[in-house]
C-alpha cells in the first residue's frame, strides 16, 4: 500500500447528507477521504483517500474486530483483533498498533508500538448531526488508513 500519512492537526468526520450512512473527512472544507456503505446497515463500506480505494468490514461473533484490503483484491492490509471490549490492536504493514477508548467518552485513540499517538477521535452523538472530531498528532506512515479503520469501528457500532 503506498504510504498516507495524515499532517498533525485537526480534520472532521461529517456526513454530507444525513438521510445517508456516508461520511467525508475534511481539512477545513476539503473532502481528503470519503466513506459509503452500500446498505443502511451493511458490515461492509467503501473508502477513499488519495488514490487508494479501500474495502472494510465487520468480522462476526466467532471472530469479532474489522479488516481493510484494496478495492478488488482478496488479501487483507490490515486486520483489528479485540483485546477487550474497549481496546484491540491493528496489524498494518509489519507494525502493530493499539486501537483504545480513552476519556471523555466517544474518545478513542490509536497508539504505535513505541507508546507515540498517532490520533484520537472524537465522536459526538449529541448533536443533531453526527460528527467526529480528529486531531492528527504524531505522522506515521499508515495513519490514513488507520483513522479509515478507526472511524469505521466507530461509526458502524455503539462504541
Amino acid at each position: 500500500m503506498s504510504a498516507i500519512s495524515l499532517p498533525a492537526g485537526t480534520l472532521d468526520w461529517i456526513r454530507p447528507k444525513a438521510w445517508k450512512m456516508d461520511w467525508e473527512l475534511r481539512r477545513g472544507s476539503e473532502a481528503i477521504a470519503r466513506m459509503a456503505s452500500p446498505s443502511m446497515f451493511g458490515t461492509t463500506v467503501r473508502a477513499s483517500m488519495g488514490s487508494e480505494n479501500l474495502v472494510l468490514r465487520k468480522g462476526g461473533l466467532r471472530r469479532p474486530g474489522a479488516a481493510m484490503r484494496r478495492a478488488g483484491e482478496s488479501e487483507d492490509i490490515a486486520l483489528l483483533e479485540f483485546d477487550a471490549l474497549d481496546r484491540g490492536t491493528v496489524a498494518m504493514g509489519g507494525t502493530v498498533y493499539r486501537w483504545e477508548r480513552r476519556e471523555p467518552k466517544g474518545t478513542w485513540a490509536m497508539t504505535r508500538e513505541d507508546g507515540a499517538t498517532l490520533f484520537t477521535v472524537y465522536r459526538d452523538v449529541r448533536s443533531k448531526y453526527p460528527t467526529g472530531k480528529v486531531e492528527v498528532l504524531t505522522e506515521d506512515e499508515s495513519s490514513g488508513p488507520l483513522l479509515l479503520l478507526t472511524w469505521f469501528m466507530i461509526s458502524t457500532s455503539d462504541c
